[in-house]
């Protein structure tokens, strides 16, 4: 029996149990990083990702791209994601956190279902999926698993809306979803996995399935991606 889901709203805040003095000014603390990490914005050859996790706690906004085995290899088919993070580190000498994460597709420009002009909630369509306080290791790896509780039942399971596959543009669902991966400053990265029930059948094995996640503001350009997949070369170790 499929798990049931639940869109979660744009507009609802990811609860943290943290003190609101561990992070004084989350917006423009968030700016500042954003502009001291803007180098990591626009690597499209030879992409790494950092073995550490940020200093310090901070709130901000990633376009995800995800290039799964659907795709068959065409970076002009990535999945993309509206993605909000929040980490909160672990008190003092503790070199480890929890992360939240909220993704929300991005709808495709028609006509030539193109990238959306923009990184914005205004180009986000769908439900909203989580990954909720996530425990983080000194390496910055963390356990996926998305979705909230409903009435005690996981809620495991992803809806892609038509307006957002650039594949087929028909609706895509995933069960036992989840995108486990390492955080860290500047570009992050995530291994997919879940088992494909529409509109086919077909498993997603997270080693064989990257997303990559790039520091944005509100409303800037969406990043481009390297035509040859040099942006998803190094895939995402977990170890």
């Amino acid at each position: 029996m499929r798990s049931r889901w639940l869109g979660v709203v744009l507009g609802v805040s990811i609860p943290v149990t943290v003190a609101v003095g561990c992070i004084p000014d989350p917006t423009g603390d968030f700016e500042s990083y954003n502009e001291r990490t803007s180098s990591f914005r626009n690597v499209d050859s030879g992409t790494t990702f950092d073995a550490a996790l940020p200093a310090g706690s901070l709130t901000g906004l990633y376009f995800g791209a995800c290039l799964s085995k659907l795709a068959a290899g065409r970076v002009d088919r990535v999945l993309r994601f509206y993605t909000e993070v929040t980490y909160i580190q672990d008190a003092a000498p503790a070199v480890t956190g929890k992360i939240s994460i909220k993704l929300t597709p991005l709808k495709l420009t028609q006509p030539g279902n193109l990238p959306p002009p923009t990184v914005s909630k205004s180009e986000t369509i769908g439900s909203t999926y989580t990954i909720m306080d996530s425990p983080t290791n000194a390496l910055g790896v963390y356990d996926g698993k998305i979705g909230t509780n409903v009435d005690d039942e996981p809620n495991t399971e992803i809806k892609v809306p038509g307006e957002a596959n650039p594949i087929s543009g028909r609706e895509i669902e995933v069960e036992s979803a989840a995108v486990s991966g390492r955080f860290g400053p500047g570009k992050f990265c995530s291994q997919l996995s879940g088992e494909v029930v529409v509109p086919t059948v077909i498993t997603l094995e997270g080693a064989d399935n990257t997303c990559i996640y790039f520091p944005v503001k509100e409303g800037d350009p969406t990043p481009p991606l390297a035509a040859d997949r040099s942006d998803f070369a190094a895939g995402c170790p977990l170890q």
